[in-house]
C-alpha cells in the first residue's frame, strides 16, 4: 500500500511514528518545513528519518506556517500513485491550498488530528475550519474526546482511532523503581527524600503552574518543575515570597535524562488549561508514575482510569484537587505501566495500519 503523509515539520514524536508506520506500508512523507522557529534544536531529538521524504521549505511564514503551493503541485503530479493521502493538518495555507485542490478534483484524502479543543471564534474562522475538516473522506483521531472537535466542525465521515503516543515498548520500565534506588539517584541531583510529584513542560500562561505552585504552600510533599519558558521569572518570585522550600525548579532535559529524572519521582501532575492532547502523561505513566491530570488536557479521558492510575480533577474544584492528591498511592504505579504499555508507537502504527487497510478496500 502506497501512502502520502503531510505533516508541518519534523517533531520527534511524529518521526518515531513514520519510522514504525514505514515498516508496515510504502511510506512517502512530505515535510512544509524543517524545523518550527519556535523550536529549539534540542527539540528535534530523532534524527534518524527511515523513510523517503522531502522537505519544501519554502514560502515560510511565522513560527510553523507557510503559503507554498508546493505541497498542491506534488499532489497534482503525483496523487495517481498513492493508494492513500493523510493530511495531518488543515489550518496553514499550504495545507488549505492543498486541500482546496483535493475537493476541486474529486481526490479523497484522510484528515488525522493529533488532538482538538473547540474555541470560542469568530464566524468566519469557524466557517473555514467546517469548510475544510468537514471535507475529509475520513479522519484519524486519539480519542472520543477529540472526536468531539471533527463533529463540531462537520465531520461525518468515518472516524478511525489510534493510541496516540510518543514511546516505544522498550521504553517502558518493567517495573517501578524501590525506594532505595529512588532515594540513592535523587541525592545526586540534590533532590529531596519523602514523596516526590513532578510536572514538565514548558513554562507558559497555559500550563497554569501558578495554580499548581499554590497547591504547595504550606505542603510537606515535594514539588519539581521540569522545563524553561517565560514565566520562570514569575514562579521563582512566587516560590520565594511563600517561603517554598519543598518546590525545585530544573532546566529542561533531553528525552533519556528526562526519563532518568521521572523514575526517580513519585507522581506526575499536570494543571494545565489546555492541551489539545497531552503527551507527558504518558510518558510519565511509562515511567511508574501515577497521574492527577487537569479535566482540560484531551489525553486525560483516553490514559487516566480515577481511582486505578491516577485521578481526573476540575481546576475549579479545591475539595476534588486536595481529595485526589490525598488518595494517590505508589500501588498505582504498575497500573500506570500497564496503561503505557497499551499506548505506544507500535500499537499506534499498527492501528494506523489497519485502518488504511479497511480504507482502501
Amino acid at each position: 500500500m502506497k501512502v502520502l503523509f503531510v505533516f508541518n515539520h519534523p517533531a520527534p514524536y511524529k518521526v518515531r511514528l513514520f519510522n514504525e508506520l514505514a515498516k508496515r506500508v510504502d511510506l512517502f512523507v512530505i515535510f512544509e518545513r524543517s524545523k518550527a522557529s519556535d523550536r529549539p534544536d534540542s527539540f528535534y531529538f530523532e534524527k534518524e528519518l527511515n523513510f523517503p521524504h522531502m522537505f519544501i521549505d519554502d514560502k515560510l511564514l511565522g513560527a510553523e506556517n507557510s503559503y507554498t503551493s508546493k505541497v498542491k503541485e506534488y499532489i497534482a503530479e503525483h496523487h495517481n500513485e498513492y493508494d492513500v493521502i493523510v493530511m495531518n493538518g488543515y489550518s496553514q495555507f499550504a495545507e488549505m491550498k492543498a486541500i482546496k485542490y483535493m475537493n476541486k478534483k474529486k481526490i479523497p484524502f484522510i484528515l488525522f488530528i493529533n488532538g482538538g479543543v473547540v474555541h470560542k471564534e469568530n464566524f468566519i474562522k469557524r466557517h473555514l475550519k467546517k469548510k475544510y475538516i468537514s471535507s475529509a473522506k475520513a479522519y484519524f483521531s486519539p480519542s472520543e474526546e477529540a472526536d468531539k472537535y471533527l463533529k463540531f466542525y462537520g465531520a461525518t465521515n468515518k472516524i478511525y482511532h489510534y493510541p496516540y503516543s510518543t514511546i516505544f515498548e522498550r521504553e517502558i520500565i518493567k517495573a517501578p523503581l524501590s525506594e532505595g534506588e529512588k532515594l540513592a539517584k535523587r541525592k545526586e541531583l540534590n533532590l529531596p527524600k519523602g514523596t516526590l510529584f513532578v510536572t514538565c513542560g514548558q513554562f507558559i500562561k497555559r500550563k497554569n503552574n501558578i495554580q499548581l505552585l499554590e497547591n504547595f504552600i504550606n505542603r510537606e510533599d515535594s514539588l519539581l518543575l521540569i522545563g524553561s519558558g517565560p514565566e520562570q521569572e514569575e514562579y521563582e518570585k512566587f516560590i520565594a515570597e511563600h517561603n517554598m522550600n519543598n518546590v525545585y525548579i530544573h532546566e529542561f532535559e533531553k528525552r533519556e535524562k528526562l526519563f532518568e529524572i521521572l523514575k526517580i519521582c513519585d507522581y506526575f501532575v499536570t494543571f494545565s488549561k489546555e492541551d489539545i492532547f497531552g503527551h507527558t502523561s504518558n510518558e510519565a505513566m511509562a515511567n511508574g508514575l501515577p497521574v492527577i491530570s487537569s479535566d482540560t488536557v484531551v489525553s486525560s479521558f483516553t490514559l487516566i482510569q480515577n481511582g486505578i492510575n491516577g485521578f481526573i480533577i476540575s481546576l475549579s474544584d479545591q475539595k476534588e484537587i486536595d481529595s485526589a492528591f490525598e488518595r494517590l498511592s505508589h500501588e498505582m504505579s504498575k497500573a500506570a505501566i500497564e496503561t503505557a504499555r497499551q499506548n505506544t508507537i507500535e500499537k499506534n502504527a499498527d492501528a494506523i495500519h489497519k485502518a488504511l487497510e479497511e480504507y482502501v478496500k
